[in-house]
């Protein structure tokens, strides 16, 4: 009978420890940013890009500092890649791009502004990797 109730704390004490530390894991995790930009992300964009990974498309993680810090740029590339690419040309960091992905253009995507804006912000502030 002493086995029995030593095993069973055993069990109680072990599986507490892990509950506890599962707890404190979630505490710690980052927490996922809310808002538009994770379903817009996921309706235009999953398709062919990652967060932290190459796709179709290159992931996007970092996005906005590998264009300069220039969020007008990026989002007159998303509204139509093809017009940057032409009126930036070959040489550009867009026409480079373009290359290095096997000249595959982007298609235009019909989202406003604030739209795109919201999609960076979730890129560079939301949970990578999901």
């Amino acid at each position: 009978m002493k086995k029995i109730f030593l095993a069973v704390t055993g069990c109680l004490l072990i599986a507490a420890c892990g509950q506890h530390n599962d707890k404190n894991q979630e505490n710690n995790a980052p927490q996922e940013v809310a808002g538009p930009g994770k379903q817009l992300f996921a309706a235009n964009c999953a398709q062919c890009h990652a967060i932290s990974q190459d796709r179709t498309g290159p992931a996007l993680s970092g996005v906005i500092g590998r264009w300069g810090n220039d969020t007008a740029k990026i989002i007159a590339f998303v509204k139509n890649s093809q017009q940057v690419i032409k009126n930036d040309g070959e040489n550009s960091y867009t026409g480079k791009l373009f290359i290095k992905w096997y000249k595959a253009a982007m298609p235009a995507q019909p989202l406003s502004d604030g739209e795109i804006k919201d999609v960076l912000n979730y890129i560079e502030t939301g949970k990578a990797g999901k």
